[in-house]
């Protein structure tokens, strides 16, 4: 199905190389350095408000090239709602685990769905493992701060979640700028199966994915291609401007 908004939004979450990433939007956004710098120091934030499908494709390249995790919605940006009103399973989690989801910044779920939300330890620390339709959070709070921190794996960074030698636990392999990464997050075991079966719906879904169709109206020329993939040019070899749409 071809979706027929005309214009896109685009919402980053997180990038671990903010001044490159910044360096990069710098040649392909119509804002000035300071307005950019501003908008990734806020993640998550609004890094594009109803821009065209040839004003996205570039950034999109931008935020591959940085491993930055990002959502794209239609239109304008969706109301920030309370996660209690996207996850109703929210209200069956401990007190604990509400009491550190409700400092979370609402902007971080925009775009995605949320499947399942689990306890976890990553590293020593106890937090919330979100599985989203787009990635997966590790959500804590370390004694002493006022704001959460949140681990992001977008699925399209994902290589690999398989069983580690330790029971009761998820493991997640990823690439991202320092090469291959393993991740290890003890779960309760109850949690273990559907947490599992989260991420593999969600992957096999490809929602994260943003795919688009190029055409020329001029000699006929039809290619569909995820967005780092697509063709990078305007214009067609016959010299007509390419008709572009997200494919949903």
């Amino acid at each position: 199905m071809v979706c027929e908004h005309k214009y896109y939004s685009i919402i980053i979450k997180g990038c671990s190389r903010r001044e490159k990433l910044g360096s990069r939007l710098e040649t392909v956004l119509m804002r000035g350095k300071l307005a950019i710098r501003m908008a990734l120091d806020q993640m998550p934030a609004v890094i594009i408000y109803k821009g065209k499908v040839d004003t996205i494709v570039p950034v999109l390249r931008a935020f591959t090239a940085e491993k930055a995790a990002i959502t794209v919605t239609t239109d304008g940006v969706p109301p920030s709602l309370a996660l209690y009103k996207i996850y109703p399973g929210l209200l069956d989690l401990s007190p604990e685990l509400q009491l550190l989801l409700v400092d979370v910044p609402p902007k971080l779920w925009l775009g995605e769905t949320i499947h399942i939300i689990v306890p976890a330890n990553f590293l020593g620390s106890d937090g919330a493992l979100v599985i989203t339709s787009h990635a997966v959070y590790f959500i804590d709070k370390p004694d002493g701060d006022k704001e959460c921190r949140s681990l992001i794996i977008p699925y399209n960074q994902m290589t690999a979640s398989s069983d580690p030698i330790q029971a009761n636990s998820l493991s997640i392999s990823y690439a991202d700028l320092n090469g291959c990464q393993t991740d290890i997050f003890t779960i309760p075991a109850e949690y273990l199966t559907a947490s599992k079966m989260a991420i593999r719906k969600a992957k096999a879904a490809k929602k994260y994915l943003i795919k688009l169709k190029t055409k020329c109206i001029g000699c006929g020329y039809i290619s569909e291609d995820y967005a780092d993939s697509a063709p990078p040019d305007e214009r067609c070899h016959c010299g007509q401007l390419y008709e572009r749409t997200i494919i949903r």
